[in-house]
């Protein structure tokens, strides 16, 4: 499973002032996300951290969500219905398990970034200020991301971002579109064991230190 994205590429041209490109986002950190407001699509910078209005312990807030479960979990049930969003990304971390360590390797498309599923919510405070965050939501892994684990982010291809963030689309669709999406990853790596740390920052994050796997 993915904690760990890279952001460095704007995905549309009105982005917020105090964005920086991040190419070692993890959970707690601040990241893009895209969701529909007033039917306008709007790029917003939100927690990444999902912390519904109602939680009391916020160590208790998850940064992603399996979509298996998401309408058993009052967590993620209401967000589910009225607060989906997608998370574009130019690539994701995954660790593998080799032995006594773990190899953590960088996946993303050939070409341009990844849209992965989420979902986003809102915390108000008494003094009328507030915080959006989000999480990211999980399936059973397809594809390349199958040869390095279980679990993978659910990634949509462009039709599938649409129905995804459509109002109109039915609930009960919903799980099903997640759970039917075939991994948009066309290509992974190795990079350096450096990354599992999040004061790693900087291009070379990305950077291979092995040979490619593409999509056959």
């Amino acid at each position: 499973m993915s904690g760990r994205l890279a952001q460095f590429s704007a995905p549309l041209a009105e982005m917020p002032e105090d964005w920086t490109p991040n190419w070692n986002v993890c959970p707690g950190n601040r990241l893009l996300i895209l969701r529909k407001l007033d039917k306008q699509l709007e790029c917003s910078q939100v927690l990444w951290n999902l912390t519904p209005g109602w939680l009391r312990d916020l160590s208790r807030a998850p940064f992603s969500a399996q979509a298996e479960f998401l309408h058993d979990k009052p967590m993620f049930r209401e967000p589910l219905v009225q607060r989906r969003c997608l998370i574009p990304v130019d690539g994701f971390y995954v660790w593998q398990q080799q032995g006594q360590r773990k190899q953590p390797w960088y996946l993303r498309q050939q070409n341009g970034g990844v849209a992965l599923a989420g979902l986003w919510d809102r915390y108000a405070l008494d003094d009328g200020t507030y915080w959006d965050s989000c999480a990211l939501i999980t399936a059973p892994a397809k594809g390349l991301p199958a040869r390095l684990g279980a679990r993978m982010p659910v990634t949509l291809n462009r039709a599938e971002q649409a129905i995804w963030l459509a109002d109109a689309t039915a609930p009960s669709a919903l799980q099903p579109l997640l759970l039917n999406a075939d991994s948009q990853v066309q290509l992974m790596y190795p990079v350096n064991p450096a990354v599992s740390s999040p004061a790693t920052q900087g291009p070379h994050c990305c950077n291979p230190t092995g040979h490619a796997v593409r999509l056959d």
